[in-house]
């Protein structure tokens, strides 16, 4: 008979692309890949062997840097299998989620501390600075300490452990452990939240070249004494439960541009949450059936062109922190459209919408970038994975505006994307823009018919520039009277009329909070 330990971590690893950082295990599936995959390139997780968990306990050991340790343990060999979730039975203890379970010990073990551990190999070396990781754990009554540490290309280490029940209390309820490891080493056991009771650090260590992902646990075997049973069984032996790890790249929801040295005209990035994850939902916008297009309005101050068009989005149901080929549309249509203000329309006089078609770019040659996770404040959804999407212009594409009447009153246009998929093959996930909470002037809008010169209702691909008007949409509402905006960004690659103002960072003419913004956060950084 065995001692179960069942783990579940969510990471960000789409079908064994490994060369960057974020991995999500999160379902069933994606855990069994992991774990059964039928190459090495595929089988991530292994269980840990004596000698590399002598080598973490020794690290630990010599290089702690705050904290106390936890007294020492025998070192039992696991046994690895995926519980497909589903918290049945366990009085009311075992998690919903998918997760992987490890099994280890024996009951006639004498009284003393155990531990055993498994470990996530990533296949290379990717840089881990400034990510965000997260896991949920649901300890249960015996385990004593959980232990997380990250190991490089030359074996060096740095880890973080808490105890249970003063650093994470026995579970139920589930607590989530969050570390940013653009604060390690410097914040030491506050590195991680809740801060950990002893945090160990080898100089030498390199976070740009982590190897591997390592899952230390300990429990204390007391004779006559018996937890709950295992999730997924009726053994009484002691578990511990983990669902929900995730490295994402800090900051995800903005920066990242393509061209580095562009200037902003115009920015409404998505809202990040304190925790890294993205506040928002994406919302439809295709031209195969339903046939919808989103717009939203943005001021124009000046006469610069837009050279860079920068976006956010999620394909609906899609977790992975890559993006295959089958699932991208192939081009997406982008469009920047007059304006007719709240009031002006007589068929629509409760909200500003498009007017005019203007200007258009059939964009089949985007690059794109993984920018976090979101969370839907409708259904309180999260891990539908966020891409920031980026088109550079070309100098015969760019967008112009006309010259301003009055510098004092800037324009504003609407701008549209929409993505174009093969009718022939309707996407499993579709693509739909990613909103955020209001950011400027009117509610982003839902454009269901456009009216053409022929009468037809809906735009040919291309769209007719100039011609094509709105006919039919819908603000962008939730609940019912509360506006939102679409995530999206324009540059250009002119200075601004006033770039003599070497305060203003954000190059909107005007030297305010967001400077002061900036200034702190690039605070004594180098290139």
């Amino acid at each position: 008979m065995k001692h179960w330990l069942w783990i579940g971590i969510l990471c960000a690893l789409g079908p064994m692309l490994f060369a960057e950082p974020y991995f999500l295990l999160d379902s069933q599936t994606e855990w069994e890949e992991a774990l059964y995959g039928t190459s090495p390139e595929q089988n991530k997780i292994k269980p840990a062997m004596p000698h590399e968990w002598t080598e973490y306990m020794l690290q630990r050991e010599e290089y702690l840097v705050e904290g106390e340790l936890p007294a020492p343990s025998i070192f039992l060999p696991p046994e690895l299998h995926v519980y497909d979730g589903g918290g049945g039975g366990g009085g009311g203890i075992w998690p919903e989620e998918a997760c992987l379970v490890m099994a280890w010990g024996e009951p006639s073990l004498p009284e003393n501390n155990y531990a055993s551990a498994w470990k996530f190999e990533y296949g290379l070396d990717p840089d881990l600075r400034n990510c965000t990781l997260k896991l949920t754990v649901h300890p249960p009554a015996a385990i004593v300490m959980v232990s997380f540490g990250l190991t490089d290309i030359n074996g060096n280490q740095c880890s973080w452990t808490w105890n249970n029940p003063a650093n994470i209390p026995t579970a139920p309820p589930a607590t989530t452990i969050t570390i940013n490891t653009a604060n390690v080493p410097g914040l030491g056991l506050n590195s991680s939240n809740p801060p950990a009771a002893a945090f160990a650090f080898n100089p030498n260590f390199d976070m740009s070249q982590v190897a591997s992902v390592f899952i230390s646990e300990t429990f204390h075997n007391t004779p006559g004494v018996f937890p709950p049973p295992v999730p997924g069984g009726s053994q009484f032996f002691y578990w511990n439960a983990w669902d929900n790890m995730q490295v994402t790249p800090n900051n995800g929801g903005g920066g990242g541009l393509v061209n580095t040295k562009s200037f902003v005209k115009y920015s409404q990035p998505p809202v990040e949450m304190a925790d890294g994850i993205i506040l928002g939902w994406d919302e439809l916008s295709v031209y195969i059936p339903p046939r919808m297009i989103m717009a939203d309005d943005f001021e124009c101050k000046d006469e610069r062109p837009i050279t860079d068009i920068h976006w956010w989005g999620s394909f609906q149901g899609w977790t992975q922190p890559t993006i295959p080929a089958w699932l991208l549309p192939k081009a997406f249509h982008i469009g920047i459209w007059t304006d007719v203000p709240k009031g002006a329309d007589p068929q629509f006089p409760g909200f500003s919408h498009p007017g005019t078609l203007v200007w258009e770019n059939y964009c089949d040659n985007f690059v794109w970038n993984f920018a976090g996770y979101d969370k839907d404040p409708r259904s309180q959804m999260e891990n539908e994975a966020c891409f920031q999407f980026n088109q550079l212009l070309s100098q015969d594409e760019w967008f112009r505006q006309p010259p301003l009447e009055d510098p004092q009153q800037p324009r504003i246009y609407w701008l549209s994307i929409t993505a174009i998929y093969d009718p022939q093959y309707p996407p499993m996930y579709p693509w739909g823009w990613k909103t955020r909470e209001h950011f400027f002037m009117d509610d982003a809008v839902q454009i269901l018919q456009v009216r053409h010169p022929d009468g037809s209702l809906w735009p040919p691909n291309p769209l007719q520039v100039g011609k094509s008007v709105f006919a039919f949409g819908q603000p962008l509402e939730f609940p019912i009277g509360v506006s939102w905006d679409l995530a999206f960004e324009l540059t250009t690659n002119q200075a601004p009329p006033c770039s003599s103002l070497s305060a203003d960072l954000n190059h909107d003419c005007k030297v305010d909070m967001p400077d002061l913004a900036i200034f702190a956060q690039q605070w004594l950084m180098t290139e």
